[in-house]
């Protein structure tokens, strides 16, 4: 006879609250894409993995390893370490906006820094993937703390019609979307992607600001004052 199947103490468990927006839908866009398939097959294989990417603890820890953090923003806090390769990166989510802290050592951290801050740098996966590219680039310097920051702000789709950027007009929250809804949101971004590694250390740190479902382009003061939470320059 087969065994009978004990739900146990699951289906007493409350049900957990909806994210406001998938987790893994974050690492879409913005040049995240080959980090978002790595990810989802990481994950697959190690489930310890799983189980620190989100405990906050760990990634406050490790985010300040390299970044002084004066005060914690608000919003939800995941992150990884990418198997094979000397690049963790730390997201930060708030809402519709999304930071992530890419940190990178060895022959990872120049590959990075060109990735993102090179105006030049062809990101272009064709319609399979919504157009997703890198589109209107252009490069900017940020004086944050007494410090200049070279960065690049760009598009990861062509702005609608003659150069007029869209806003998202969904009226579900995106965690009530269907997968393929969610992934094509979050491909719809607007992102300002800045090098604030520590001076003299050891790590490359970008940090990419970017807004979800938004081709609309972002302040510079937007950015600096996220970055008010922390202290540039120290770290290792």
């Amino acid at each position: 006879m087969a065994d009978q199947l004990d739900w146990g103490s699951e289906a007493s468990e409350p049900v957990k609250p909806k994210r406001r927006v998938p987790v893994w839908a974050w690492f879409c866009g913005g040049g995240c894409v080959l980090m978002f398939v790595t990810f989802i097959v990481a994950s697959v294989a190690v489930v310890s993995c799983v189980k620190e990417m989100a405990d906050p603890d760990t990634q406050w820890k490790e985010l300040e390893k390299v970044v002084a953090v004066e005060t914690r923003p608000e919003g939800e806090i995941f992150g990884m370490k990418i198997p094979f390769q000397n690049l963790r990166v730390i997201s930060i989510q708030q809402g519709l906006t999304k930071v992530d802290f890419m940190i990178a050592g060895g022959a990872q951290a120049q590959e990075l820094r060109s990735q993102f801050l090179d105006p030049s740098a062809e990101m272009n996966l064709g319609p399979m993937l919504g157009n997703l590219g890198r589109y209107e680039p252009e490069e900017i310097v940020l004086n944050v703390q007494g410090r200049e920051l070279r960065g690049l702000r760009f598009l990861t789709q062509k702005p609608d019609g003659e150069g007029v950027a869209l806003e998202n007009t969904q009226d579900e929250e995106p965690a009530e979307l269907e997968p393929v809804e969610a992934v094509k949101l979050a491909m719809r971004q607007s992102t300002v992607a800045l090098d604030i590694s520590p001076e003299g250390g050891t790590k490359t740190v970008i940090l990419q600001y970017s807004r979800m479902g938004s081709l609309e382009k972002i302040d510079d003061d937007e950015v600096i004052e996220f970055l008010a939470h922390f202290k540039l320059g120290s770290g290792n």
